[in-house]
């Protein structure tokens, strides 16, 4: 039996009490893993019941205990099957919180958190993929980044692991700040502040506020490592850094970052595309001085892809102490995520999927990315709406309308609520675009199938209620 956890260890971590109704010879010691999902839970495993909106893990203790869990940690001791050693806490979500922060500085893994506002996702693989290269690295799944993902993340990284990624979401303030005091980062990462959640926060201004509470959780002498070409976010940690914390920047966007706080600048210079892939010159700045120069190609095609680069090569560099080169060789063989701007070549297409979410920020990437990947091919953008932007939706929609005209794509399709909004920032810098307005996702569907086809580079962009990366699966099954 694994021995992840003293029963004794789990009482101290989550402040419970314990309530015994084990058998007196029996008494568990030990559990070997932790779950709070009755589905997958483990022989010896430690179940918390987790009450959620839709479900109260309560609920599912006696199946938990059926399963062979033997130590529970519970809010209602009511609920405690015979036979089990119940740990009685007052919130069972922040119990799992102090778990994971107890087991976070047992295995002594170096931790790296990364939040913004676009990007997370695909900078939380890339920082992983460069980790990996130097050691046994674990890394947030999917979308598990938040108050019961995170803490699940770290618990599931098995107790070898020497480098953990964690990627942290947020809707309102003060759930980053929760997060990161879990994590307790040596890296904190910050990929930009744009306009996601700005519905519920507000304005950019709270963003920003609710995105640098990452800093709250840095350990000693930790590292807070930020987009240096969003001055809305780079200037402002200029100014807040904590004494004792170290300020980075990624930069791809400046020639000449002017700097206070920013002891370590990575550049990235003279970006090209060659062969679908993403080359440019490395420059890493120690103060004022050039520590480092390389000619660095990465595995994905498109430019915003390198600042991510850059995050990972300098997250390897820190904790390396030194110049990453087996980090840099590993991303060279780097690959997107499906939805994130992943590029599938089938029948004489190019098919781009970027259809797991939308922002302004990831629009214009995106659109980038087609003029790039696409060239020489007819280039069409298919759009769907970005959610979750309040009254500055109509704004924010015509914004991108704007940029998508300055790529003079050859056909633009659109769909949602902000359609005309879009059509209006587009019309006004290209005012003879191809453009077809559908009414929902399946009249997306039927334009797009029935005029793609052979020399095509086709766009696939939206938030993810819009159902287009059905779309793209169709048509690369097809």
């Amino acid at each position: 039996m694994r021995k992840m956890f003293s029963t004794d260890e789990i009482v101290s971590s989550v402040n419970g009490v314990i309530k015994d109704r084990t058998p007196s010879s029996s008494k568990p010691m030990f559990v070997s893993g932790v779950s709070s999902d009755t589905r997958t839970i483990g022989e010896d495993d430690l179940y918390i019941a987790i009450k959620g909106e839709r479900f109260d893990g309560h609920d599912f203790c006696l199946q938990a205990f059926e399963k062979g869990s033997r130590v529970m940690i519970v809010s209602d001791e009511e609920k405690i099957p015979e036979g089990v050693l119940g740990i009685v806490v007052e919130d069972t979500v922040k119990a799992l919180g102090l778990l994971a922060r107890h087991y976070r500085f047992k295995i002594n893994a170096k931790v790296v958190a990364v939040t913004g506002s676009v990007g997370k996702t695909s900078t939380r693989e890339m920082i992983a993929c460069a980790l990996s290269a130097m050691g046994k690295t674990w890394s947030t799944k999917f979308n598990l980044n938040n108050d019961i993902g995170l803490p699940q993340t770290i618990l599931s990284a098995p107790e070898d692991t020497e480098f953990m990624v964690l990627e942290m979401g947020m809707r309102l303030r003060g759930e980053i700040s929760y997060l990161t005091n879990i994590a307790c980062p040596d890296i904190a990462v910050i990929t930009n502040v744009g306009f996601s959640h700005i519905e519920r926060l507000g304005s950019r201004e709270e963003i920003r506020l609710a995105k640098t509470e990452i800093i709250e959780g840095l350990t000693q002498n930790g590292v807070l490592m930020v987009n240096g070409d969003d001055d809305f976010l780079f200037e402002y940690a200029e100014n807040i850094i904590p004494i004792g914390k170290i300020l980075a920047s990624a930069s791809i966007g400046k020639e000449d970052l002017e700097v206070k706080n920013c002891p370590l600048v990575a550049k990235g210079r003279n970006i090209r595309i060659e062969d679908g892939k993403t080359v440019f010159d490395l420059d890493i700045r120690i103060g004022n001085e050039s520590a480092y120069r390389k000619d660095i190609t990465l595995g994905v095609c498109g430019t915003h892809h390198v600042r991510n680069a850059l995050f990972g090569i300098m997250c390897a560099g820190t904790f390396l102490k030194g110049m990453p080169e087996a980090a840099i060789v590993a991303l060279s063989g780097y690959t997107e995520l499906a939805g994130r701007g992943r590029m599938i070549r089938k029948n004489g297409m190019l098919i781009i999927d970027d259809a797991y979410n939308a922002a302004p920020e990831s629009m214009k990437a995106a659109f980038e990315n087609l003029d790039i990947a696409g060239e020489g091919m007819r280039k069409i953008a298919v759009l769907g709406g970005m959610l979750e932007l309040g009254s500055y939706a109509p704004m924010l929609h015509e914004e991108v309308g704007k940029d998508c005209g300055r790529h003079h794509f050859d056909k633009v399709i659109v769909t949602g609520d902000n359609s005309e909004d879009l059509i209006r920032g587009l019309r006004s810098i290209q005012p003879d675009c191809d453009i077809t307005v559908c009414r929902d996702t399946d009249d997306v569907k039927k334009t797009v199938f029935a005029m793609i086809g052979e020399g095509d580079a086709v766009l696939f962009k939206a938030s993810n209620a819009f159902g287009f990366s059905a779309l793209v699966k169709e048509l690369e099954n097809d």
